[in-house]
């Protein structure tokens, strides 16, 4: 077909003509076309591989219990009895928390009408103890105009939380049934790809293999301590502090730590919006004096200590995979984002670069 297209092309410039043939514009079209139902294809497929990558995620996590265990026992016993009492842990604080954070979200729900009328009396307030200063007020009035808009929008989407629920509940029960398919066959496919490559290099890939579980395991872990750090914290200090809600904004602070970098920008704000409806400016200033720390103290020396070295990702590759992990996939795509780069630089830094070497050591011996 490109030959065809290269054939037309040639009698274009013998006879000087301007105009493509019809055999051209078919292959055109032709390769258009294939190029767009590829990316309807792989655009279908994401959410898919989305669910999958989690489930390895979530087997990578459990794999060094799972090894302990099955010293003792046969590996699928030690694979079944993990996952059962990880079940029995997840229903167990579902049980605890899911009572007290639903009746804090409903509250929350019912209260967001007046909440938007508590912003739009918080900004006049600024706006009348910042009267001499002509920006101050101009910026004052937008903020109290844009945040008593995006209140006021929460309530209709989150009402439709059942089905949002049980589609979340539909998800995770997928990506249970797929972490324990995959934690069973992970072994037997590692084998069978091990044997499809050449000797010379299959140490290599070996070695890619299991630096790749131990930095997802190492992940996951990190991620899971590391958000249950900050959720506490940041929970318990608005408590003290006397702000309402205070069990939901730490749940949100620990979800949304799970994206490195970008998380606490997106917490961050929800909190204190939430904090000055609820609690005015002073309380809210106190709450991201609060907020600040916390996420100094992370990103200095807690992320440092939980994660040590064993994800091995620099702060410029971390920025640019959550970037375009959120641009493709939004939320979800930004939390798989470092996960998948670790991948990534492991296959690059094991496999791409020696083949490179060695190609170009043949090629000056």
């Amino acid at each position: 077909m490109w030959g065809e297209v290269g054939d037309d092309f040639k009698a274009i410039r013998r006879k000087g003509s301007s105009v493509i043939g019809t055999r051209g514009w078919v292959a055109a079209a032709v390769v258009f076309a294939g190029a767009f139902l590829i990316w309807d294809v792989l655009a279908g497929a994401l959410s898919a591989l989305l669910l999958l990558f989690t489930a390895v995620l979530l087997s990578a996590g459990l794999r060094p219990i799972v090894d302990r265990m099955s010293k003792r026992m046969p590996f699928g016993a030690a694979v079944g009895i993990t996952f059962c009492v990880l079940i029995v842990a997840v229903v167990a604080i579902g049980f605890v928390l899911v009572q007290p954070l639903g009746a804090e979200l409903v509250k929350l729900i019912q209260a967001v009408p007046g909440y938007a009328g508590s912003l739009q009396d918080q900004f006049a307030a600024a706006q009348r103890y910042l009267k001499n200063d002509q920006m101050a007020r101009q910026i004052a009035s937008v903020l109290a105009n844009s945040a008593g808009t995006a209140v006021s929008a929460v309530g209709p989407h989150i009402l439709g939380g059942p089905r949002l629920v049980a589609a979340a509940i539909g998800d995770l029960l997928l990506i249970l049934l797929l972490a324990v398919g995959w934690m069973l066959s992970s072994d037997e496919l590692e084998r069978f790809i091990l044997s499809l490559i050449p000797p010379g290099v299959r140490n290599d890939w070996q070695a890619a293999f299991a630096d790749v579980t131990a930095r997802l395991s190492a992940y996951v872990q990190g991620v899971v301590l590391n958000g249950a750090i900050v959720g506490v914290v940041m929970g318990g200090s608005l408590g003290v502090l006397g702000v309402p809600y205070a069990l939901l904004l730490g749940f949100i602070a620990a979800i949304f730590q799970a994206i490195p970098m970008v998380g606490a920008v997106i917490s961050g704000p929800i909190i204190l919006v939430v904090v000055l409806a609820t609690s005015g400016w002073e309380k809210m200033l106190i709450a991201l004096t609060i907020f600040v720390v916390v996420q100094v103290i992370d990103q200095n020396v807690l992320s440092p200590i939980i994660f040590g070295q064993r994800v091995q990702l620099s702060f410029l590759l971390i920025i640019l995979a959550t970037v375009v992990g959120g641009t493709l996939l939004g939320i979800g795509g930004a939390f798989l984002a470092v996960p998948a780069a670790a991948v990534l630089q492991v296959l690059v830094v094991r496999i791409v670069a020696p083949a490179i070497r060695r190609a170009n050591d043949a090629k000056t011996s």
